[in-house]
């Protein structure tokens, strides 16, 4: 029996969308549930890998990022020679210009690669691959029915905002997320479906295992006319420094691209690096979330802020360079909350009492998140629902305006970009250059 067009759309289109918010918080907890089997394996607990790295000798923690790299680079390039001709692994290109179809196998490679990767310590975020497993639920429930392309698309964007709102408790900054960085316009058409996919997924993992804000910063007053001025200042220095955090990886790219070892060689480098820096400082483990949970809590010294700065950005850089699966959203958090934490204490001397510590650093990652991404919705968004902070809206608003504004004026590149470009130099015929 073949549906008519406004039932479709009606009835079977939320339906699918539910299910699609279903599907994506189930596989986000499989692979949460799959890193903590790791990390429990590693270091007999199942706690925050930077913990793990803390009770493990420097040796130990120095090496398992180098076996991490070799093993995930050896599932990489071993699944690449058996996924020849597969179809589009990248959740972009099958929302952006592809016809809405991601390839399970490459899919499923790529995810575990990410999973050996992040286990072991590597510095980069593992948002990425739960975002691409929640899309490719959104992709196979594409194949359950004859859909035609603009509804495969969305069926795929559902997915991705079912992974966001599962992996960051975040369904807002779901919906936006997609609008604002995958698709770069508002479709008020398809955004009924992914708001009703978003919070499916949030009330699956609530259901589950309960939904908090994932970052709990002390309580933060609402600002005077004095912190807003400073809040603007910081915006400025952030907004200015954020492209630099872009150029640092695509230098950490076009390092390891110049190499012509094999990819496995190149991904243990890559943790080499990460391990030489953990030997002396276990935070460059992971994410980077733990630390700025820390920041958010304490105001350390502005020696060991810049060097954790410093030192993480290496780690990150080597990390992706390298050709390791993962995302960077989270590194880049991190790198915003550290030069928040610094121009707050900065602007604090000139300003005593200007800027609370909790405060600065908690504007800083908005900055930092609007001005790379050229989201500054996003970033508002975001940093509320990871936080909780609700008396911070007005400062965070008028700082990710502001933040991403001079990114923009500077040139800066937008954090997907690349991988647009990129993808629309791969297609042929009529998709290439052209926007959907």
């Amino acid at each position: 029996m073949r549906l008519s067009p406004k039932l479709r759309r009606l009835v079977l289109i939320p339906l699918l969308a539910a299910a699609c918010g279903v599907l994506g918080a189930v596989l986000v907890l499989c692979f949460q549930g799959a890193l903590h089997a790791l990390a429990y394996l590693l270091g007999g607990h199942a706690s925050g890998l930077v913990e793990i790295a803390s009770r493990l000798a420097p040796w130990q923690r120095a090496l398992a990022p180098v076996l991490g790299g070799l093993l995930a680079g050896v599932v990489l390039e071993q699944g690449r020679r058996l996924l020849r001709g597969a179809a589009a692994g990248d959740y972009l290109e099958a929302v952006r210009v592809g016809d809405g179809r991601l390839s399970l196998r490459r899919t499923l490679v790529n995810s575990l690669s990410s999973l050996c990767t992040v286990a072991s310590g590597g510095s980069i975020g593992r948002e990425g691959a739960m975002v691409a497993l929640s899309a490719q639920g959104g992709s196979l429930l594409t194949r359950l029915l004859p859909m035609s392309l603009p509804q495969r698309r969305r069926l795929v964007a559902c997915g991705i905002a079912a992974g966001w709102a599962a992996a960051y408790h975040a369904p807002v900054s779901a919906m936006v997320f997609v609008c604002e960085v995958v698709w770069r316009r508002l479709d008020a058409r398809s955004l009924p479906a992914l708001a009703l996919a978003a919070l499916t997924a949030s009330l699956t993992v609530s259901h589950l295992f309960g939904l908090s804000p994932l970052y709990h910063p002390p309580p933060l007053p609402a600002p005077g006319a004095l912190a807003l001025a400073g809040y603007c200042l910081l915006a400025l220095m952030l907004g200015a420094c954020a492209p630099l955090f872009l150029l640092l990886m695509e230098l950490g790219r076009r390092a390891f691209a110049r190499l012509s070892w094999r990819l496995p060689l190149r991904m243990a480098l890559g943790g080499a690096a990460v391990g030489c820096l953990a030997w002396f400082w276990p935070q460059m483990w992971g994410n980077g979330y733990s630390t700025v949970s820390w920041l958010l809590g304490h105001q350390p010294a502005w020696q060991l802020v810049l060097t954790l700065l410093l030192c993480k950005l290496v780690a990150t850089a080597a990390t992706s360079g390298s050709g390791a699966v993962g995302g960077i959203f989270t590194p880049m958090l991190f790198a915003g909350a550290a030069c928040g934490a610094l121009a707050g204490q900065l602007l604090n001397l000139a300003l005593p009492g200007c800027l609370p510590g909790g405060g600065a650093v908690l504007v800083g990652m908005a900055a930092f998140l609007a001005a790379t991404a050229q989201a500054p919705l996003l970033a508002v968004a975001m940093l509320m629902e990871l936080t909780g902070a609700w008396s911070m809206l007005l400062p965070v608003a008028l700082v990710a305006l502001l933040a991403a504004r001079i990114g923009r004026l500077l040139g800066g590149r937008a954090l997907y970009h690349d991988e647009t470009e990129g993808v629309r130099r791969r297609l042929p015929g009529r998709w290439s250059g052209r926007r959907r």
